[in-house]
């Protein structure tokens, strides 16, 4: 028999990919319960804030990892830590079939306007995001008040391109922001 936080965190885990693949409306116990091969009432024992609790557990658990990743990443030169993050993302997104973009968008877009919880988690792992693009910036010689608004210019954008580059089926809009903000940045800081 599987451990009680093992139980926990394979639902976690199950309800963070499936987040990403279609979003908070379409994700529902019975899939979570079913992908995560966990037994039927683990969801109101684990999380009796219903599914917003399981949501906001699994994009903290998304934004968390995807934080760590960038950290790792922005060692490296952010002009060439962008060029790899779209070839990156344009490569595992077709290679999904389209169906794998960023949770935390997805989520963003179908329910900041209906749920204060989803919303905030959202956007702290955004925050987050930006800030470690920003404090990357500023190793590599920006000024520190121009860090902000060009790291929100790359983020932004970078979400964008996901979002074309899944509507067209196409990837090419990821490399074409990668590359333009690669060359922005090669501009501002050497």
């Amino acid at each position: 028999m599987p451990r009680v936080t093992d139980t926990r965190q394979r639902m976690i885990r199950t309800a963070s990919r499936l987040l990403r693949r279609q979003g908070y409306a379409a994700t529902g116990w019975r899939q979570v319960v079913a992908d995560s091969e966990t037994p039927w009432g683990s969801q109101a024992h684990h999380f009796p804030g219903g599914k917003e609790q399981l949501a906001v557990e699994a994009l903290t658990a998304s934004g968390a990892a995807y934080e760590r990743l960038l950290t790792r990443a922005f060692t490296a030169h952010p002009a060439d830590t962008i060029t790899a993050w779209g070839a990156l993302a344009g490569a595992e997104l077709e290679a999904s079939g389209w169906a794998d973009g960023c949770p935390i968008a997805t989520v963003t877009l179908e329910t900041a306007h209906t749920s204060p919880a989803l919303a905030q988690v959202c956007g702290a792992a955004l925050t987050s995001w930006r800030e470690i693009i920003a404090e990357s910036l500023v190793r590599h010689g920006l000024a520190p008040a121009d860090a902000v608004p060009l790291a929100t210019l790359i983020l932004a954008a970078i979400e964008g391109a996901l979002l074309l580059a899944r509507a067209t089926r196409d990837v090419t809009p990821l490399h074409d922001v990668a590359q333009q903000l690669s060359d922005v940045v090669r501009n501002r800081i050497g």
